[in-house]
């Protein structure tokens, strides 16, 4: 386990009110796009709170561990957007973010945007019993193999799939159309999945996804 000093940078805040000692808060772990930071995401949670008014959860933002070449962000995998990184790297991104996550809690729910997207699905594939739900924006994945692959086809094919959320433009400017689709069919295949699509609405967040976001994230957050 690594130590506190050795753990990706991120952040912690809080939607409702705080409960830093109680192991049963929900967690949500938000992963920037490429180019980015731990504080991106964290705009959204105004938002969210007002969507999800009944519910108190964790919220960890994590820091990709590599610079974003051109861009004064971070990354989450070396080189430049959408090249195929080396597979240890792409492994170790999905276990570092695995190790934050055990610092806090035993389950979380995954939000990723673009490249915080491949990210996320990274850790569900490879730490598939640390993952309650996943929420992919607009991103892609790796075409590589990972140690829960066969759990996770297991369990969406006998209706016991991760509950996972999908939103893009078909026509995103940014993450080729055939990237989008395949990290569609794979979702498919190993998770139960919710797809939404968002016509022009670019490689970007928009209002009607929040909406549908927090929807999703309500069923996955209150009992019941």
């Amino acid at each position: 386990m690594p130590t506190a000093a050795e753990l990706p940078r991120h952040e912690v805040r809080w939607l409702g009110a705080p409960r830093p000692d109680d192991p049963t808060v929900p967690t949500l772990v938000l992963l920037h796009g490429y180019g980015s930071s731990e504080a991106d995401l964290i705009a959204l949670v105004p938002a969210l709170g007002l969507f999800l008014p009944s519910v108190s959860a964790r919220l960890l933002s994590i820091r990709g561990s590599h610079p974003a070449p051109g861009r004064r962000g971070y990354a989450w995998f070396p080189g430049p957007l959408m090249s195929q990184p080396p597979l240890a790297d792409i492994g170790r991104t999905g276990d570092g973010i695995a190790a934050v996550i055990r610092r806090y809690t035993t389950s979380a729910l995954l939000v990723g945007f673009s490249q915080g997207m491949a990210a996320a699905i990274t850790t569900m594939r490879r730490h598939p019993d640390l993952v309650r739900g996943l929420v992919g924006l607009s991103g892609y994945l790796y075409d590589d193999a990972h140690p829960g692959d066969h759990q996770l086809g297991v369990m969406a094919s006998s209706g016991h799939g991760i509950p996972a959320f999908v939103g893009y433009d078909p026509a995103d400017p940014r993450v080729p159309a055939v990237a989008l689709q395949h990290a569609v069919s794979f979702l498919r295949a190993h998770t139960a999945l919710e797809e939404r699509t968002y016509p022009g609405m670019g490689h970007s967040i928009s209002m009607p996804e929040i909406t549908d976001v927090a929807a999703f994230l309500r069923r996955q957050l209150t009992p019941g």
